[in-house]
């Protein structure tokens, strides 16, 4: 007897309309990770082993230690590409260039699809206040929001222990895990801060402004050169006071500081003064 082939048909279109929505609930939630320090510094290497355990760890990142170029790009130079191990058996890209060009390489020419999170960090020293516009490492977060990307720095205080770095990750991981669940609206990211360990343990997380100051103390010290011409050489050192509820503040008080960030820095208010100017 011959049988009706409808009811096979319909199984079959069935499964071919769950497959699609199965892979899409299965698919990896993948983190694009990069630093101003270099692809080889414990700041990247730790919080590449933290952030695994919420999703898939891609590294891009400068080949060697770019702090302070803030989000300058680059142009006219050819970028080079090296592929590399590190320890532990993380595989990593590094590129010859500034942060915010490694951002924008990696999501132009690497990561395809678009990851899900952009943690920049973790930077050997802090970046508070006005210090995050010199930032290579915030400006590697700012690139990957302004790509659209739900994207985090992190930074952690330059006399902290080697052993604070696995505990500095813990305390980003934990912030990053609520960026997995609530996302970021468009055009912002977060800025985080961790102290060095405090004898009795972190005090917890303080959502914070930005500090209207220097993040510490700068200085440029003028020295004589072997040659004979006089050089300029940055000094920098942690460490300044700060209203209550500030970035600063925060970490100087034993607090993991989050900022809420923007992208732009247009002010309304002052373009209604401006706007009378012109009347």
């Amino acid at each position: 007897m011959k049988r009706s082939s409808l009811p096979f048909f319909t199984a079959l279109l069935a499964v071919c309309l769950l497959v699609p929505a199965r892979a899409q609930q299965t698919a990896p939630y993948r983190i694009l990770i990069s630093n101003d320090d270099g692809v080889r510094a414990p700041g990247l290497a730790a919080l590449a082993a933290a952030l695994k355990a919420i999703g898939e760890v891609i590294v891009v990142a400068p080949s060697e230690v770019q702090s302070g170029k803030s989000h300058s790009v680059v142009t006219i130079d050819p970028v080079f590409r090296e592929d590399l191990t590190l320890p532990g058996g993380l595989r990593a890209i590094g590129l010859n260039t500034t942060p915010a060009t490694s951002m924008f390489i990696a999501l132009a020419n690497i990561v395809n699809p678009k990851p899900d999170l952009v943690v920049s960090g973790i930077n050997r020293g802090y970046n508070l206040g006005y210090s995050v516009y010199r930032s290579g490492t915030v400006a590697g977060a700012r690139e990957g929001a302004m790509h659209g990307i739900p994207s985090m720095a992190a930074s952690m205080a330059e006399a902290g222990d080697p052993r604070d770095w696995s505990a500095a990750a813990q305390q980003v991981l934990a912030v990053a895990r609520h960026v997995k669940e609530h996302r970021l609206p468009a055009n912002t990211f977060l800025n985080v801060n961790v102290p060095a360990t405090p004898p009795g343990g972190y005090k917890g997380y303080q959502v914070t402004s930005q500090a209207m100051m220097l993040g510490g103390n700068e200085t440029f010290a003028e020295m004589k050169h072997p040659s004979g011409r006089t050089i300029y050489w940055s000094v920098y050192r942690e460490g300044v006071n700060a209203p209550q509820g500030t970035d600063i503040w925060a970490v100087e008080n034993g607090y993991v500081s989050v900022t809420p960030m923007r992208v732009g820095e247009y002010d309304e208010k002052l373009a209604e003064m401006v706007k009378t100017w012109f009347r």
